[in-house]
């Protein structure tokens, strides 16, 4: 008896850890930072588009007002999306000086995770190219 009761302590114990490790999504801001975002809403990598959309608690209306409220533009595309088991919802803000943000928005709350400038394809290809050139 003692021992089941170990064997099960331990184990959620083992489910909590991986869980909270399982949970952050990492991506770069302006100057290629590494920056660890969690979201509210954990659900299963493997979930689907359905469980996913019943997982979300937060709508479409109150993403885009988020979205507004932190930065000026058009929004251009808006995406459920399950990172790493966050639900987060995507988007693109075009702004009018041409530069394009890529926005994540917590699913559960609405708030602003992050925003950066997306560097179109060619500027990444020209920094690969840079870091090429000083291996020489």
């Amino acid at each position: 008896m003692k021992q089941s009761y170990i064997v099960k302590s331990f184990l959620a114990f083992s489910l909590a850890s991986g869980v909270a490790m399982a949970g952050d999504i990492e991506t770069n801001d302006d100057n290629d930072k590494d920056i660890e975002i969690q979201s509210s809403v954990q659900i299963s990598e493997t979930a689907s588009e359905t469980e996913e959309i019943k997982a979300a608690k937060v709508g479409i209306n109150e993403v885009l007002a988020a979205i507004e409220a932190k930065l000026s533009g058009k929004i251009t595309k808006v995406e459920l999306e399950n990172e790493e088991g966050n639900l987060v919802y995507e988007a693109e803000v075009f702004q009018k000086d041409g530069k394009t943000f890529n926005v994540v928005v917590d699913a559960g709350t609405a708030q602003v995770l992050t925003s950066s400038v997306d560097k179109p394809d060619h500027e990444d290809e020209n920094d690969n190219e840079k870091d090429e050139e000083k291996e020489d």
